[in-house]
């Protein structure tokens, strides 16, 4: 996989109280695209180098949900079940 290289600026204080600074920030990279639908689980859990079941124990240990369906395809699902 290709790759580009990001700089960003922090306050000296965060760099002293996350240990890893510079994966910490990867993660959240990937898990707010996840978030934003801007990627898939599997394309996610890929780039982070990890097994799909590991990356949803990352979803949830950040409280993300891993299935997200819209409220209408939630509701014609229920109907079907009654």
């Amino acid at each position: 996989m290709e790759t580009i290289e990001v700089k960003i600026q922090v306050p000296k204080e965060l760099s002293s109280s996350i240990p890893n600074l510079s994966k910490y920030t990867y993660e959240k990279l990937i898990l707010g695209l996840y978030l934003d639908s801007e990627i898939s689980l599997g394309r996610a859990a890929k780039i982070l180098k990890m097994p799909q079941d590991r990356f949803i124990q990352l979803l949830g240990k950040h409280h993300i949900p891993c299935f997200r369906s819209d409220p209408e395809d939630i509701r014609a699902e229920l109907k079907k079940l009654i």
